[in-house]
């Protein structure tokens, strides 16, 4: 009996003992925000990812338990765990209303919380002053708490979960809303919502704490949480932030190792602070994040080591390549740089001229070997750098060197040697320039990859323009530069399929199948350029065998998008149609016996072969001239019918028939422009469903150069058919009827115009007068003074040729108003402004800055030395006082001199430096303070 109560006994003890260790055993439940990147959110595959999840997995290893995260909307998350259906939130804000249900554990990590404001309410700078404005907030947030407590009458606009309310803000419904810094995983919504809302017009709310919660009176929980945290070592918390959020979450500043000398690239300017390409690049990406970045000038093997030592985050830009490895991770390529042959006196014809002779380069460049190859007959020397290799050329050490196209032309300015040295532009190295992170910073790789994807080509073209002179070795290509479009026009582009773009199979050279079935010819490439490059749309060929298939798939919207789709009346009753893109005249083929036909009424009662479906068929057939229509499927029956004598002639796009007529098979045939429909355009049609496309379109099609169209013309067309021209060639006759069209424009204006013509030009050069000249002393004022920069800048950059500014101050003017009074000394300045205007050139600029201020431009200036002797005698000048009123009046001058290109690109810089280093010679007494 007693072992029976003993078995008993022992087996209740064994059974309590296994339900405590399963209750022991079993996973906390973590519930977590969804959308809250890169904090807290579920990725792609449904897994829970985020700065905090990768914290909590720690958690789960130094405490030995076990985890489940569940993820919910971020009011359901918080109610979840206020039901008890989840043990503890990830992370949160403390708020009032939340310490009524949750108690909080330490904080784990923090967050800056912003309300980001539409561009147009620039000028707003605090809560109170968005009063008239709805904020968008995720509901839930502690965000609505938070500026309540700051600012009362706040109104809101409430949305379930991140990606709500960032839908909401591109579709315009809110000028305001709350967010936490970081950055968005979708780039196109971040681009589109950073271009309206920039990160530069945004307010604090607050850095807040983010905590733990558990459900009310857990204290067992609490500790445990707190415990397991506090056990939790700094360098695993720094790693987790870096992976997250690329940097130290307590410092939120990058250090960019900095190499300095390689001009306009990358360098320390007069006033001593980085300047350059690069660095504007890297400033723009700053802007973009919203992360300090802080440059560390040094050599370029400092610079590495910079980066290997952890004294510096990112590398400025380094030409990593296969023949040059750092071992460095390459975060980014930021830049291409274009390295060409440089020759001096005499232009270089061909490469083997320079068959037995030394050439340069320097020994970083990673094309060494392609160049070795290109020049396999030629001795290679090796230089420190280009100013070494431009002395070496002028010496006739060597017969040519390989280098950086503007980097050496910034040197050759500089030495004023523009002139002696020839480019040879059939060879050209293109070297990829990164910036360089250390491997294990993958955090930070992906950070500044997703910061430069929110940067537009348009914005890194707009900054090589600025210090890349030369065109042709800018390698940001024009025809890959962004546009400008409305957060709804992004969020629409994004938001498209990929487009279904109809070609017919055979109609050379405008569009055509070729051998690998790939869609090809001048729509092709235009679509390419138009939608592809500046749209970043996706296309789908769809081929067709006959034009009126096309056109009939086109409507039916089995195909989106056309090109070459004539405009007429009818169709614009069923398709929408693009600004034109492309000339498109109209020319007969004629046999070699037939007199020529350059219009219609020459076709009177003859047959005339035309393809089915062209918008031109009404019009023939009504035209009561009594001509017989011949339909042909394509442009090679056509041709064949009049052949054949089938036809007495074909009508057709000129540079269509061009290229059909080039082979001997057609001797016997000759081409005409017609001119009745010499003026003729292509257009794109579009499916009607495709509506919000064509302002968007347009703006493409709007950028489209002079150039871009002569190249593609050239690619696909070349001289194929100007031998058989018996006008015109259709270029001569589009630009013959845009001059016909411009004059009569033109004659129009000025007719309209004729009456009270000299009235408006003094009432015109009133205004002008008084917006553009100080009243007092005649001078341009600083409107001006910037337009007249703004031209010298572009002539100097045109021709190579450096200029300098002096920043002119009478700096003694407060001593002397304290001596004479303000009538005395005003009188002093304009006799100072006129001696000024004197002892300027004419081709020289003086304007007046402020009221004791002047700026002096100086074109075409040699060497520094000259322009210091200039400055030097402005300073002599004043030398003596001037009798005012009986009184000796002595005005003191400092100057400050900047060089073009020196210590600047751009009229911003150099006036900066330039009104530098003049409050620096006020500050020595030097009276002339110039760049080193």
């Amino acid at each position: 009996m007693k072992s029976l109560i003993y078995f008993i006994v022992g087996s209740f003890l064994l059974l309590s003992s296994s339900v405590i260790a399963a209750e022991t055993e079993r996973p906390l439940i973590l519930v977590m925000g969804e959308d809250s990147y890169p904090y807290q959110f579920i990725d792609d595959n449904g897994d829970a990812k985020g700065l905090l999840v990768d914290l909590w997995r720690e958690w789960s290893l130094q405490t030995k338990t076990s985890v489940v995260f569940v993820a919910r909307h971020w009011k359901d998350s918080l109610v979840q765990l206020e039901e008890g259906k989840a043990d503890i939130h990830l992370g949160m804000g403390r708020t009032v209303e939340r310490e009524a249900f949750f108690d909080f554990a330490n904080s784990v990590s923090t967050v800056s919380t912003y309300l980001y404001l539409r561009k147009s309410l620039k000028d707003k700078a605090a809560f109170s002053d968005l009063l008239p404005y709805r904020i968008g907030v995720v509901r839930g947030s502690s965000h609505e708490s938070i500026l309540n407590a700051q600012v009362s009458g706040l109104s809101f606009r409430y949305y379930k979960s991140r990606a709500a309310l960032l839908s909401g803000v591109i579709n315009g419904e809110v000028d305001v809303f709350a967010g936490m810094e970081g950055y968005l995983r979708d780039t196109v919504i971040s681009r589109t919502v950073l271009e309206e809302f920039p990160l530069d017009n945004r307010l604090l709310i607050k850095k807040t704490l983010i905590l733990p919660a558990v459900t009310k009176g857990n204290k067992v929980l609490l500790d445990k949480v707190n415990q397991g945290f506090s056990a939790m070592s700094q360098t695993i918390r720094d790693k987790i932030d870096k992976r997250w959020l690329g940097y130290n979450h307590d410092v939120n500043t990058l250090v960019i190792a900095t190499t300095t000398g390689i001009p306009p690239f990358v360098d320390v300017g007069g006033d001593g602070e980085p300047h350059g390409m690069y660095i504007d690049i890297w400033k723009l990406w700053s802007k973009k994040t919203g992360i300090n970045v802080l440059f560390k000038p040094a050599s370029m093997a400092d610079t590495l080591e910079d980066i290997n030592y952890r004294r510096a985050d990112i590398h400025v830009g380094y030409p990593e390549s296969d023949t040059m490895k750092t071992s460095l991770t390459r975060a980014w390529q930021i830049y291409q740089v274009k390295s060409r042959l440089f020759s001096y006196k005499q232009p270089l014809k061909s490469l083997q001229e320079l068959k037995g002779k030394r050439v340069g380069a320097v020994p970083t460049a990673p094309y060494l070997d392609k160049l070795k190859a290109s020049l396999p007959d030629s001795e290679l020397k090796l230089y420190a750098n280009v100013t070494q290799m431009i002395e070496a050329a002028k010496q006739g050490h060597i017969s040519a060197f390989v280098a950086s196209s503007t980097w050496t032309q910034h040197y050759l300015m500089k030495l004023a040697s523009w002139g002696d040295f020839h480019q040879f532009h059939e060879l050209a190295f293109l070297t990829n320039i990164y910036g360089l992170t250390r491997n294990e910073d993958k955090g930070l790789a992906q950070r500044i990859e997703a910061g430069f994807n929110l940067i537009t080509l348009q914005e890194l073209g707009q900054i090589e323009s600025k210090w890349v002179l030369d065109p042709e070795d800018r390698t940001i290509a024009e025809s890959q530069v962004g546009l400008e479009f409305t957060p709804e026009q992004l969020h629409y582009l994004a938001s498209l399929k990929p487009l279904k773009i109809g070609y017919l199979r055979d109609w050379r050279p405008m569009e055509y199948q070729g051998d690998d079935k790939q869609f090809m010819g001048i729509n092709s490439e235009i679509s390419q350029l138009l939608l592809v490059n500046k749209l970043n749309l996706r296309l789908e060929p769809v081929v067709f065998d006959e034009w009126n298939e096309l056109l009939d798939a086109l409507k039916l919207g089995d195909i989106d998008i056309a090109g070459s789709v004539a405009q007429t009346p009818d169709r614009e009753k069923e398709l929408l149609f693009s600004s034109s893109y492309w000339p498109s005249p109209w020319g007969l083929v004629t046999n070699l016996s037939q007199i020529s036909i350059f219009n219609l009424s020459q076709l009177s009662g003859k047959r005339l072969a035309i393809v089915a479906g062209y918008h031109l068929i009404p019009n023939l057939m009504n035209n009561g001239l009594g001509i017989e229509l011949v339909l042909v499927p394509n442009t090679r029956a056509g041709i064949d019918a009049v052949a054949q004598g089938k036809a007495d002639a074909f009508i057709e796009k000129v540079v269509n028939m061009g290229v059909e007529l080039k082979g001997d098979d057609y001797r016997g045939l000759k081409m005409s422009v017609l001119a009745d429909y010499a003026a003729e355009q292509s257009y794109f049609g579009v499916n009607p469903s495709l509506k919000p496309l064509m302002p968007i379109l347009d703006k493409a099609i709007a950028q489209l150069t002079k150039d871009q169209k002569a190249q593609i013309y050239q690619h696909w067309v070349g001289d194929n058919q100007t031998s058989k021209l018996d006008y015109l060639s259709w270029q001569h006759a589009f630009f013959g009827l845009l001059a016909i069209s411009l004059f009569a424009l033109l004659f129009v204006a000025w007719w309209v115009r004729r009456h009270n013509v000299a009235e408006i030009y003094s009432v015109k050069q009133q205004l002008a007068t008084l917006g553009q000249f100080d009243p007092q002393t005649g001078l341009p004022n600083r409107s001006l003074l910037d337009d007249r920069l703004e031209q010298t800048l572009l002539l100097h950059r045109r021709e190579m040729l450096p200029f300098a500014i002096l920043f002119v101050c009478f700096d003694n003017i407060r001593e002397l108003n304290q001596e004479f009074g303000h009538k005395v000394v005003e009188r002093a300045v304009l006799l100072g402004a006129k001696k000024l205007k004197a002892m300027a050139r004419k081709s020289d600029t003086l304007a007046k800055f402020s009221e004791n201020e002047f700026v002096m431009v100086l074109n075409r200036v040699k060497d520094l030395d000259k322009v210091c002797q200039v400055a030097d005698g402005i300073v002599g000048e004043f030398g003596t006082a001037v009798v005012i009123s009986g009184k000796d009046v002595a005005l003191s001058v400092s100057i400050g001199v900047a060089m073009y290109p020196n210590d600047g690109d751009n009229a911003l810089e150099l006036l900066k430096v330039a009104d530098k280093l003049m409050s620096r010679a006020v500050q020595s007494g030097g009276r002339c303070y110039r760049s080193a």
